[in-house]
């Protein structure tokens, strides 16, 4: 009577995966029976035969062995089957098993497209069956390597619309400083002609000086470290809370430059607007659009990635 087929749903081999790619664990976690144990029982709940056997492959160390033959030069076929013969001298699993197990480990240690193909062994009376399980069960992974990378791997998809944020903010940051450094104010002579401006960086009146600027400035500075870890972090928690940083500085320049926009003047009682209040106003309105749409890209990555790829810090 046949067994049931191994990891019918690929399940196992994203699993491998997205633990080889997360540079917080990385290949040589494969090799670690006890991380093995914790990380597969949150990432394959519903295959806990399948996740057995990986974590007495990793008890075995059978990915150190295959990444160690790999860097010799040899090709995948052989690598594998080695390693399976291996494995199965050191545990009880079935050649079957032995020839899953190590055939998706060698698949996740692969980089697309750089698999070497695997010679086929026949498994009539001349041949190994075993032996060409293990074969077969390699090319079958190594060619769904490409479908089963996770979601939060693929750069391009995850940091679009993180990256436009970041832009934005960038944008928004510099209106702020411009604002700041442009005219904010006119002063009026007691007749009511035009005397002369003042920035918020001016420092010979009370309408200049550190206390004026220091605020948007700041903002606009923090605005803009946090637009940089917007861009370029993997976790998607963290570019939220970069985005949410943003968006909190963009509300507060607004208010900020609305401030001296509606509280200035009339030109009656010898001062008025200049105008970069507005441009401040503007600078504050872009750094909130860059924070929602940061948001918005952080609660997109976590709702389209797959459980399998979700993979969290060992107990």
């Amino acid at each position: 009577m046949a067994s049931a087929p191994w990891d019918p749903h690929g399940e196992a081999l994203s699993a491998l995966r997205a633990i080889a790619a997360n540079p917080q664990y990385g290949a040589e976690a494969l090799s670690n029976a006890p991380m093995m144990t914790n990380l597969l029982k949150d990432l394959l709940p519903d295959a806990s035969r399948e996740a057995n056997v990986l974590v007495a492959a990793a008890g075995a160390g059978v990915a150190q062995s295959l990444r160690g033959y790999m860097a010799q030069g040899m090709d995948v076929g052989t690598a594998t089957q080695l390693a399976a013969g291996t494995l199965a001298d050191r545990t009880a699993l079935t050649a079957d098993a032995c020839a899953w197990a190590t055939g998706s480990l060698a698949a996740a240690l692969l980089t697309p497209g750089s698999a070497p193909a695997a010679s086929t062994v026949p498994p009539g009376p001349g041949g190994d069956p075993a032996r060409a399980a293990e074969v077969s069960v390699t090319a079958v992974a190594t060619a769904a390597i490409t479908d089963a990378v996770p979601a939060w791997h693929e750069p391009r998809g995850r940091s679009g619309l993180s990256l436009i944020a970041a832009c934005v903010a960038g944008g928004g940051a510099l209106a702020t400083i411009l604002a700041c450094a442009f005219s904010f104010i006119h002063i009026f002579n007691s007749d009511g002609t035009y005397a002369y401006s003042e920035s918020l960086f001016s420092s010979t009146s009370h309408y200049g000086g550190a206390w004026n600027w220091m605020g948007p400035v700041v903002a606009a500075a923090l605005s803009i470290a946090a637009a940089v870890v917007l861009a370029v972090t993997r976790a998607s928690w963290l570019r939220g809370a970069a985005a949410g940083v943003i968006a909190a500085f963009g509300a507060a320049v607004i208010i900020f430059f609305a401030a001296y926009e509606f509280t200035l003047g009339p030109v009656s009682s010898g001062v008025g607007p200049a105008g970069a209040e507005k441009l401040g106003g503007f600078g504050g309105f872009l750094l909130l659009v860059a924070g929602v749409l940061g948001i918005v890209a952080a609660a997109r990555d976590r709702s389209v990635t797959p459980a399998s790829a979700q993979v969290r810090p060992a107990a």
